[in-house]
Parts: structure tokens; sequence; C-alpha cells
């Protein structure tokens, strides 16, 4: 059978009441004892009482506890006020009758049951005002306390749960994006009956693989991430021949190192894309990564075709969204644009 686990706030309530009404208790008698009477620890009386009076004390404020969680934190002021006069009725029956209980329990001591017996036969409502408004007071910011940390922590819940959202939206726009791009590029070298298309449709086939069983992970090994845009700049380098110079140079890359999937693809697509589309012999495309031990290092530099307008697209607005949501303020990117040359180099620090 297995043990249900003790929920955070549990353990913080059970703390507050073990300590405001047991280990206050020790500590205020030891704390009288060295000042005024100049002695160290406490008798077994005081530690008797403290225990006694402390559970009593406990069973009665937990009454109270709920009520401020059931009432006073809803704000049903009215039900609040009524509950609080009758539980202040009630204590004052409750401490007559815990007094009465204690005077006749013979395994208890004398000086306990004659001190209980007193304190029944005391005619008074069985506590002071001022002491009830201390226990009300510190209480209720125990259950405001509560309150206001599971409230931060379904904030926080329902924060997440919106990052992820937008995450699997960016996600979605990018890969019909990528796949158009692609198929573009193969039905091309098909319209040519290039002897090209048959390799490159088994490269695509293994990049929607990636895509298909990768993407939706939160981290993707670095080494499977690098295979993958491999595969792309490959695609590309098949697509345009000697047409255009393209460097892909990777340096440091671990088998430990992780990354959220996709987050490099985009850089590197639209130096293909809206850089040299258009290049016929003079174009080039230089990639370097470069991982290091806490940071990942991308630059990307692309000639810039004169018909070519958009240097942006979809893909770089979706992944600037992603890294303000991925790596907030772990990350450094920078784009030039010289009207000649397109740079683009993002370091992300990975731990």
């Amino acid at each position: 059978m297995q043990i249900p686990r003790i929920s955070k706030y549990l353990k913080i309530e059970i703390a507050f009441f073990i300590t405001y009404f047991y280990i206050f208790g020790f500590l205020t008698n030891l704390e009288y004892n060295f000042w005024e009477k100049h002695l160290t620890g406490i008798s077994f009386y005081e530690a008797e009482y403290s225990i006694l009076y402390g559970t009593s004390s406990v069973i009665a404020f937990l009454v109270f506890y709920q009520i401020v969680k059931s009432y006073l934190i809803n704000k049903q002021l009215l039900k609040f006020v009524s509950f609080i006069i009758l539980f202040l009725i009630g204590y004052s029956i409750y401490q007559k009758g815990i007094h009465f209980l204690f005077s006749h329990l013979d395994f208890l001591s004398d000086e306990i049951r004659k001190s209980a017996l007193r304190a029944y036969k005391f005619k008074s409502i069985g506590y002071s005002l001022a002491y009830m408004f201390r226990e009300f007071l510190s209480i209720g910011c125990l259950a405001y306390f509560i309150h206001s940390a599971k409230q931060d922590e379904q904030m926080k819940a329902l924060k997440e749960q919106q990052l992820i959202s937008e995450l699997t939206y960016l996600k979605a726009q990018l890969q019909p994006h990528f796949f158009f791009n692609t198929l573009n590029n193969i039905y091309a070298l098909a319209l040519q009956q290039a002897r090209e298309t048959a390799p490159l449709v088994a490269r695509l086939a293994e990049m929607m693989r990636y895509m298909l069983y990768k993407a939706d992970e939160e981290l993707v090994p670095l080494k499977d991430e690098i295979l993958f845009i491999q595969n792309y700049v490959e695609i590309e380098n098949i697509r345009y021949r000697s047409a255009i110079v393209i460097s892909f140079d990777v340096q440091g890359i671990d088998q430990e190192s992780k990354i959220s999937p996709l987050l490099l693809l985009p850089f590197i697509e639209n130096a293909f894309k809206h850089g040299i589309e258009n290049e016929e012999k003079q174009g080039f495309v230089n990639i370097v990564i470069c991982n290091t031990e806490d940071e990942l290092i991308l630059e990307v530099d692309n000639s810039i075709a004169r018909a070519s307008e958009n240097l942006g697209g979809i893909g770089l607005i979706n992944v600037k969204k992603r890294l303000d949501i991925l790596y907030p303020e772990r990350y450094k990117l920078e784009i030039q644009n010289d009207g000649k040359i397109y740079q683009v180099s993002l370091m992300l620090k990975m731990k």
C-alpha cells in the first residue's frame, strides 16, 4: 500500500502549530527561569503543563483555522463573524471542560490536577480577549500566507501552461514553413530530373522523423540537433551544387549538452531562403557552431542577392519569441546587414 505524500503546505501548517503551541511554550519557560529565577532548564510541571495545554490549544485553534480558511479567505465576512462568536462561546465551554478533565486524570501530577481544578472553579470566561486576539492574528497570518502561496503556485502553473501553448504554436508555425520551403527545393530538382532528387527525399524523410519524434520534447541532445542541421545544409548544398560556396564548421559538440529542438534552424534557413536564393555564382553561406563548457555560439554569414528584399520571415520572428521564453536573459542575439552581407551571431548560456 502506497503511503500518500504530505503536501508542502500541510508541512508548513504542522510546523507552525508545533512551533507556536509547543516550542514557544518551552522557550518561554526557559527564558523566564533563566532571567527571573536564575535557573537553567524547566521543571517537570512546566513541561507537563506545556504539553497538555499546548495540545488542547492546537485542537481548538485548528477549528478556528478552518473557519478562517473557509470564510475569511473567501470574503464571507458575515459568516466569519457569526462563526467567530460561536467559536468564542464554544472555546469558553471547551476550556472549562479541559480544566475539569485534567483535574480528574489520576495519571497526571498532583500539581497539574490542582492547578486545573483552581482554573475550573475560577469564575471567568476562561481566556483573555487580548490573548485570543493574538492567536487569531497569528493563525490568520498563516492562513493568508498559505492562500497567497497557493495562488502564486497556480499563477506560475498557468503561466507555464501559457508558455507551453505558445511554444507549441510557434513550432506548429515553423514546421509547415520549413517543409514548404524544402519541398519546393526538391520539386525544382524533380522538374529538372536531377539525380540528386532521391537522396534529397531520403534526407528529408530523416529530418521529418526527427521533427515528428523530437520536436515536441523540451530538450534534445545537441549532437542530434547538429545532425539535423547537417542534413538541411546538405540538402541546400545539393540544390545549389557549385553555384554558391557553403561552409559548415562544427566545434566542441559533446554527448551531454542539450538544447531546445529546432532553435538554430531558422537562422540557417533564413541565410538560404532570404539571402542567396537569387544568387548565381558569387554567393556564399558560412555557418559556425561552437560549443564551449557553458556557452553555445552560432555564427551565420551570407551574401545578399540584389533581388532579395525580405531578410526576416516567420522563422526569425518565431525564434526570437522562443529565445525570450526559453532562455530569458541567457542569450545574446546580434544581427547586422550592410547591404552586401547578412550576419547573425547568437550566444546561448547553456547552464
